[in-house]
């Protein structure tokens, strides 16, 4: 029996089998690099999770000094992992069913008009405009240090939406600005350009009293300077909004409503105990 010949054929197989299990793991590497960062498409509008009160849109053409809803005309699609997973962003419409993958910002179209993006939030009922606040990202600027937006990069704007499509409230940048929190952790997702907007905040430096919302959009400015195509600024999450305190007329119906089911009770002890 030759030792030697099954010892060198043993090293070989091992040399083998360990090449493959390299190249299986490059190969999985390379798929998972492919796909974590995919876009996806959820569609118009979705809901985030079952436990959200809320659903999610995506708009163009968004100027809050003229179309602050945003244009029809347009099929702009909600998307996730744009850039950073777990954001989301819109895909907007090239016509002919073409999409552009992008964030919230400005691009121009085909015939060189600017045009914006945005997302719009439809809270299930009206909610109070103060309980809101939301968290996005990539606005290349620097807590502490950047004493304003970078107009070359992109600024926000928010529109906040009363009952029956009404506007409730405007913002430009510069409402937005100093009411930005950053945000130093956050689980499964970078940090360092994530900040949070606090609605209520928001509503102070308008000096606009507290009061019930549909809803609210986050688009691009485009009315300061800024250019397309802007390097876009993305949203990760949205507060569920807390429903506004009822009013007294509403309690007074739910009193009396109360009060009905105990008489109604009390009625039903007694004659069971006639009964009886």
């Amino acid at each position: 029996m030759d030792i030697s010949n099954q010892s060198d054929k043993s090293v070989t197989n091992m040399k083998v089998s360990k090449v493959s299990s390299l190249f299986v793991i490059s190969l999985l590497a390379l798929v998972a690099s492919n796909t974590a960062s995919a876009v996806v498409i959820l569609g118009q509008g979705f809901r985030p999770d079952l436990g959200a009160n809320f659903s999610i849109s995506a708009v163009e053409g968004v100027d809050i000094g003229v179309n602050p809803l945003g244009l029809d005309g347009f099929n702009p699609k909600v998307n996730r992992d744009f850039e950073f997973d777990n954001s989301f962003g819109v895909s907007y419409d090239l016509g002919n069913g073409t999409l552009k993958d992008f964030g919230l910002g400005l691009y121009a179209d085909a015939n060189g008009v600017t045009r914006s993006t945005g997302l719009r939030i439809n809270y299930d009922n009206l909610v109070s405009a103060s309980s809101v606040s939301v968290l996005v990202q990539d606005f290349d600027i620097k807590a502490g240090k950047d004493k304003f937006f970078n107009p070359q990069k992109v600024e926000p704007v928010l529109l906040l939406i009363g009952a029956n499509n009404t506007i409730f409230a405007k913002a430009d940048p510069t409402a937005l600005f100093s009411a930005l929190t950053p945000v130093t952790a956050l689980a499964g997702q970078a940090t360092g350009d994530v900040w949070r907007i606090d609605f209520g905040k928001v509503l102070q430096n308008l000096n606009i009293a507290d009061g019930e919302i549909s809803g609210f959009i986050l688009a691009a400015d485009m009315a300061h300077g800024e250019k397309p195509n802007s390097d876009p600024y993305l949203l990760i999450s949205i507060g569920n909004g807390i429903p506004a305190v009822p009013e007294a007329d509403t309690y007074m119906v739910g009193l009396f409503g109360i009060g009905v089911a105990l008489v109604s009770v009390k009625k039903l002890k007694k004659s069971r105990a006639n009964v009886s």
